[in-house]
């Protein structure tokens, strides 16, 4: 099997934080499709964890499910910024924490209609350095969770990347894999 084509790309600024892209694909069999995709830039996601193991979560409403979500922190790179200077900078600007070791984990792609490319790390002894430095649309509270309390949230579907934090807790061997 091969990709398929593009024949075609158009963006639009949906809103002022989404931006669809339109892609005219010619699939295998010669016939020529559009696919709407969510058209995102470089993102970062951490799960953070304190001397204690405190999960450092971000409180928010999201519009999507409608609720408030206790999430991950973090969120875009900017220009010519690296993954580990955005995620740090997206830790301390969310939490005001800062960690004493950062581990990476790798891309994780967020859907088959997304272009987001997203880095998820994992933090290790953070400590509480500076208050929140949150951009005008950002309202969040800050949550110390238990890690019991963190995997039923996870377990429950209840937190965005959740992908990003099941390789962090395995990669601090807080999960294990398990052969059927």
């Amino acid at each position: 099997m091969k990709p398929w084509k593009a024949l075609s790309r158009k963006v639009h600024q949906h809103s002022k934080y989404r931006k669809i892209l339109d892609v005219l694909f010619e699939l295998p069999d010669g016939r020529q499709e559009t696919y709407s995709l969510a058209h995102e830039g470089r993102a970062v996601c951490v799960l953070a964890l304190t001397p204690d193991r405190q999960v450092i979560l971000a409180r928010q409403f999201r519009p999507g499910p409608g609720i408030l979500v206790d999430e991950l922190p973090g969120g875009a790179v900017d220009e010519g910024e690296s993954w580990e200077a955005a995620v740090r900078r997206e830790l301390l600007e969310e939490t005001g924490f800062a960690p004493q070791t950062l581990i990476p984990l790798g891309r994780f792609l967020e859907s088959a209609y997304s272009t987001i490319e997203r880095h998820g790390f994992l933090a290790l002894g953070c400590e509480r350095v500076a208050g929140q430095e949150l951009d005008p649309t950002e309202f969040i509270e800050i949550v110390l969770k238990p890690l019991p309390d963190f995997l039923a949230q996870i377990r429950a579907g209840l937190c965005t990347d959740c992908e990003v934090a099941w390789a962090a807790l395995h990669e601090a061997g807080i999960v294990k894999s398990t052969s059927l």
